[in-house]
């Protein structure tokens, strides 16, 4: 990265000296604008090299090199609407849901399980709401999210990226279909 900047601040120059000479306020000029676009890039080169250390530590984390965040399993609303069944619950219009886990990802969360459709309608896209209760029982966050693809007769995992919100805020939570 740092050759290709000096080749082409090199380059730059080459053209830039012979405008000097004819005119030293537009040479001037110009080599205020130089320092200005080296001050750019090199601020950029530091971002980009600050995000491949982040990217670099996102790739080893997956990887299994570094321990990853436990994940948190949190009881439903109603443990009477478990399906026998399974392990599946029945949160209504025919669709059932197991094996929900709350990943810790930054300072969001990665939603993630498995959804049945024993309904009678194939879904394009299935939609459906999820409402997350503190340890007081009161609403910490209500998020929209949607499945593909969900045929009748079929199970499929799905995720969903909740935003702006912790595992440790999470003592139980309700998902619902949204008609």
């Amino acid at each position: 990265m740092k050759l290709v900047m000096q080749m082409f601040f090199i380059g730059l120059s080459l053209q830039v000296v012979p405008l000097m000479f004819g005119n030293t306020l537009r040479g001037q000029d110009l080599s205020n604008k130089i320092n200005m676009l080296e001050i750019v890039i090199s601020n950029l080169v530091t971002r980009v090299e600050s995000l491949e250390k982040r990217i670099s530590a996102l790739e080893k984390n997956s990887s299994g090199t570094i321990s990853k965040p436990q994940k948190k399993d949190v009881p439903s609303k109603d443990s009477s609407k478990s399906s026998p069944t399974n392990g599946f619950e029945d949160i209504g219009n025919g669709f059932f849901v197991k094996n929900v886990r709350f990943n810790p990802f930054g300072t969001n969360i990665l939603l993630t399980g498995e959804m049945a459709n024993r309904s009678e309608t194939n879904y394009r896209f299935a939609k459906f709401k999820i409402e997350i209760y503190d340890d007081r029982d009161l609403l910490v966050k209500k998020e929209e999210f949607i499945i593909p693809d969900l045929p009748k007769a079929s199970v499929k995992a799905f995720e969903a990226m909740l935003v702006g919100i912790e595992t440790g805020l999470i003592n139980r939570y309700v998902i619902k279909p949204i008609d």
